[in-house]
């Protein structure tokens, strides 16, 4: 499938600032599923720097900029061919070892019924069967957790999540990988796009999902808000152990008390069309 996509991240500061840093992942890597035919990214104000790619393979590029703004913009452009790959996530470039994602990070602390979650996933399953495991959790995060926009934070941990039984795409991988980690399986949180015109949702643009790493297959996504592996809808973006690591926008500014001063307006949009024109 060849999609073309569109994606603007716009907001305001309560008062002028004298000038950000930001660091960005928001440029994707190729890898098995996915062919880069074209991908810029823009900001209404600062300089950009040169892309550098991490152990994880994340291309990180940062903005600067020391002029007096109250207004920011960030403008995706891209189009992609993608592969329905069963999920299997492939780069031949990916340095780190995996098992440095059975960290618990922050925002993936497990509580008793988080391991208790992994457990019923497991029912059973030896080591060897660890993607048996992996897609019985998938389906339990779907059916136990409600998909609800507005009821969690950008700081919502799995714990609290899985106590309130709903979240949003966030949430809903959290407990996934936070579940997977507590039986050994080592997981990291994916974000990225999903095209979706034939089931039009609140998740089909910007997404997150959850990939695992099973023995003698490598790395597999699972989305369970779509109780599904990611196929040719997916656009996969960056990874890391949760949210905070693989985020798209960070940053700091100057210039004023950072107390006082917060970001209003913000407005995410995200169009994404399979292009009718390819050969």
């Amino acid at each position: 499938m060849e999609i073309l996509l569109k994606h603007i991240t716009s907001y305001d500061y309560k008062y002028p600032v004298s000038g950000i840093v930001q660091s960005t992942k928001l440029y994707p890597s190729p890898h098995n599923g996915l062919e880069i035919l074209s991908w810029n990214v823009q900001h209404s104000s600062a300089k950009k720097s040169k892309i550098y790619r991490d152990a994880e393979v994340n291309n990180i590029q940062s903005f600067t900029s020391s002029k007096p703004l109250k207004s920011i913009q960030f403008t995706v452009t891209g189009k992609v061919k993608t592969l329905d790959t069963n999920g299997i996530y492939i780069n031949a470039e990916e340095t780190i070892d995996p098992l440095v994602y059975l960290r618990v990070s922050a925002l993936t602390i497990p509580s008793a019924d988080i391991k208790n979650l992994a457990l019923e996933a497991k029912n059973g399953f030896t080591e060897n069967e660890n993607l048996e495991t992996s897609h019985n959790l998938m389906k339990l995060v779907t059916k136990k957790v409600e998909y609800k926009p507005l009821t969690t934070t950008n700081d919502t941990t799995a714990q609290d999540a899985y106590k309130q039984k709903r979240g949003v795409c966030q949430d809903q991988a959290h407990i996934m990988i936070s579940a997977a980690r507590t039986i050994g399986i080592p997981a990291r949180y994916v974000n990225g796009y999903m095209h979706n015109n034939s089931h039009p949702s609140d998740f089909q643009a910007t997404h997150a999902w959850a990939e695992f790493y099973i023995q003698n297959l490598g790395w597999i996504g699972f989305d369970p808000t779509n109780n599904c592996c990611p196929d040719e809808r997916y656009i996969r973006v960056s990874c890391g152990l949760d949210a905070s690591y693989a985020s798209p926008i960070r940053g700091i500014f100057y210039g004023h008390s950072n107390q006082d001063n917060v970001i209003e307006n913000l407005n995410i949009n995200v169009e994404t069309q399979e292009n009718s024109s390819q050969q």
